[in-house]
């Protein structure tokens, strides 16, 4: 892998920072520049300096950037903090008004973080029932929040005030993604429930996630906090049913996918040998993640899009006319049950784009016109070795 030894301490780095150990200084061929550059782009620096901090006082004078790490780490424990109040006063105001919640992502796998403000976060997602949009968009207003951003299954809310940005979503999934949109729908009869607040067990906590990196990594890409958590929920979780778990993710497909990121995390935190995998296989899947930041590139993302299509070779036509699966993740339930007016929606997206026609667009082009054979194979190959084709 590119920069090895640099991806190789920052493993080493996070694996310090959730036990809580003092690491090791490195050897002077570290390049703390190029670890600062791959940690900012995973979005993993307040974590990161959770565990620089502990190197000695006259190393961490000479570890480049250090100022901005200190700053993020900051930061993050002020946005911490907010989120936890934020979170409780939307707690209060569901239960008053009867609305059925559950917290998701990272607002629950935080607290099985050595301490929370290490599990960084772009926002708090919320699954709800029991109302609707135009309700919720009400409640916000007088919590002074401002609506970023409104789709087919959630809307986004920012508060200007403390920075802190809450995601409330009507389904777990995208519609598009069929078969694990559907394996979610009963969640809420399978959580215990205190007032209006709900909560997965492990188990089903645990297969969410899979799914829902499974949607990342099959979009563009997985960051190393996706990782992170299934390294931190195999030493927490010390009552988790794996076999239940295994048997639920053979129903969906993603039986492999998981094994797979489980022989990463064995690889990289607890120095276990390969068996199921190659190496070869492991590596890939290895430079994958660490390549793509947090999410993937957008080059990354068009190649996946084209593989997702069972195609072999780039297609503007199919890019301006996406597939259902596409398109019902974008346009919602209407589509969904209306699979006749996909072609009138072709036109909707075609005419919006042309619309908002700017620099951002001129970007996804040009990503697409860079795809080669080679990335399309190479991505092929990742994805068989997933279980993702």
């Amino acid at each position: 892998m590119h920069y090895q030894n640099e991806t190789n301490y920052i493993i080493y780095l996070l694996k310090c920072a959730i036990n809580m150990e003092n690491p090791k200084t490195p050897d002077t061929t570290i390049d703390w520049n190029i670890i600062y550059q791959l940690a900012k782009k995973h979005k993993i620096i307040p974590i990161l300096c959770f565990a620089i901090i502990k190197l000695p006082k006259d190393y961490i004078q000479t570890i480049e950037h250090m100022e901005s790490y200190m700053l993020m780490y900051k930061q993050n424990l002020v946005l911490d903090a907010n989120r936890s109040y934020e979170l409780e006063r939307l707690k209060s105001v569901f239960n008053s008004l009867n609305i059925d919640f559950i917290l998701l992502k990272g607002s629950v796998i935080k607290h099985y973080y050595p301490d929370t403000f290490m599990r960084r976060m772009s926002d708090i997602d919320i699954l709800f029932r029991g109302t609707d949009f135009k309700t919720l968009d009400n409640i916000f207003e007088k919590l002074g929040y401002k609506i970023m951003q409104n789709g087919a299954k959630d809307t986004a809310y920012f508060n200007p005030i403390n920075n802190v940005k809450i995601e409330m979503q009507l389904h777990l999934i995208d519609m598009g993604y069929s078969e694990w949109h559907e394996y979610l729908q009963n969640i809420w009869e399978k959580c215990s429930n205190e007032q209006n607040e709900y909560q997965m067990n492990l188990e089903d906590f645990y297969i969410y996630h899979i799914i829902h990196m499974a949607k990342h990594f099959k979009n563009g890409g997985i960051g190393l906090n996706h990782i992170l958590d299934i390294y931190v929920m195999n030493q927490r979780f010390k009552q988790i049913d794996w076999n239940y778990v295994e048997n639920e993710l053979k129903k969906i497909n993603l039986f492999k996918f998981n094994q797979t990121m489980q022989t990463l995390v064995n690889y990289w935190f607890n120095n276990k040998i390969i068996t199921d995998f190659s190496r070869e296989e492991i590596e890939m899947v290895a430079k994958y993640i660490f390549s793509g930041g947090a999410f993937g590139s957008k080059k990354q993302q068009e190649t996946n899009h084209i593989i997702t299509r069972g195609d072999h070779k780039l297609s503007f036509r199919k890019k301006l006319f996406p597939n259902s699966t596409i398109m019902i993740n974008y346009y919602g339930e209407f589509l969904k049950k209306h699979k006749c007016f996909l072609p009138l929606y072709w036109i909707r997206l075609n005419f919006t784009r042309l619309l908002n026609y700017n620099k951002k667009t001129k970007q996804s082009i040009h990503h697409m016109a860079s795809i080669t054979e080679s990335n399309i194979s190479k991505t092929e190959k990742i994805f068989h070795i997933c279980g993702l084709n």
